[in-house]
């Protein structure tokens, strides 16, 4: 098979991810960043990964968002409410909702996030 070469336009179908630096243990955060014809996408996403032990901080906001989950079950604080996420699955944040999760499995879970206004 021959190699791709994607034009420098930056019309390329490709997102790119940059890492972004949290100070969280066991957490690595990943911007996509929308270019070309995405640029006014009405979403936006991220990725992270949590180690096994670890989670995030408590985090609310003003836009509704999707985590989809994989490679270990994830515990889901939304709202005031503890919830069993098993790998595979997806959880909906309202606007303004305290949400945040712990990874109390033995392998590291990557979550897919989405969002828009």
């Amino acid at each position: 098979m021959e190699p791709i070469t994607l034009p420098p336009n930056g019309n390329a179908p490709v997102i790119r991810e940059t890492e972004e630096p949290v100070a969280l243990q066991g957490v690595h955060l990943y911007l996509h960043h929308f270019s070309g014809r995405l640029t006014n996408a009405p979403i936006q996403s991220s990725r992270f990964t949590i180690e096994p032990g670890c989670g995030t901080e408590e985090d609310k906001h003003a836009v509704n968002e999707i985590w989809f989950i994989s490679g270990a079950d994830l515990e889901v604080y939304y709202d005031g409410t503890w919830h069993a996420v098993k790998n595979g699955g997806s959880v909906y944040f309202e606007p303004w909702r305290p949400h945040f999760v712990r990874n109390n499995s033995t392998t590291q879970a990557q979550v897919f996030s989405v969002w828009w206004a």
